[in-house]
């Protein structure tokens, strides 16, 4: 079966990264866990270029290389590590524990899904809702430790609050995507078309989010030198 979803979003999961990338290459952001974001968006980019290039290249690839869906599974876990990494470094919480508890129940069941479940060579929805779940999580933590707590920092104008929005943005929304991507692409072609389109501009507005993100941790840091001054 044709690889759907490399397909639809082949080019625009790699130019949305480039993004951040531009960014990170001219402003060379600093700032509370900027370096995480850095390592996501540069392994999101390999990840993404090679699957693309497999994909474009699909006949000219030996039998080993004509299945790039290892790679998209691959990105969805590097999403909840590096994602959740920085949700929980950028600030302090409660109940850090269970998140804990919750990250290792992850871990738990990527090894479980690709031992018992499925073969990590195809496109595993479940762990791209396992990841959603995880994330929506973190996020919305997140935001209500943020709002509703009394604190020096004010974390609507902090460069997190707009990485977290785009998280929860793409997770809310590719949650129900790959729930139903077989059922729908076996039912109704055009609609799960339609779903990996709305998936490839949910991707390119979490990527904006995070180059602003950079972009704001930089005029920060730039104001914070101005103040000691």
């Amino acid at each position: 079966m044709p690889d759907l979803l490399d397909t639809i979003i082949s080019s625009s999961e790699v130019l949305a990264l480039l993004i951040p990338l531009t960014v990170i290459i001219l402003h060379k952001p600093k700032g509370e866990g900027i370096n995480i974001l850095k390592c996501y968006v540069v392994i999101a980019f390999i990840i993404n270029l090679v699957a693309t290039i497999l994909y474009l290249f699909y006949k000219s690839m030996p039998p080993w290389l004509q299945n790039n869906n290892i790679l998209y599974n691959i990105h969805s876990i590097s999403r909840v590590l590096f994602f959740s990494w920085y949700i929980l470094a950028v600030r302090e919480y409660r109940f850090l524990r269970y998140y804990k508890l919750l990250l290792i129940a992850y871990a738990a069941f990527c090894v479980y899904n690709f031992s018992v479940l499925e073969s990590p060579f195809y496109l595993s929805t479940n762990i791209f809702s396992a990841e959603s779940i995880v994330l929506l999580i973190l996020s919305l933590s997140y935001f209500l430790r943020s709002i509703h707590e009394e604190e020096q920092t004010n974390w609507i104008k902090h460069p997190s609050f707009l990485v977290a929005s785009g998280i929860c943005f793409y997770e809310a929304i590719t949650f129900f995507i790959f729930l139903f991507f077989y059922p729908l692409y076996h039912q109704d072609l055009a609609f799960s078309l339609a779903t990996m389109r709305i998936y490839a501009i949910t991707f390119v507005i979490l990527c904006i989010l995070v180059a602003l993100a950079f972009y704001k941790s930089r005029k920060k840091v730039e104001r914070g030198k101005k103040e000691k001054i």
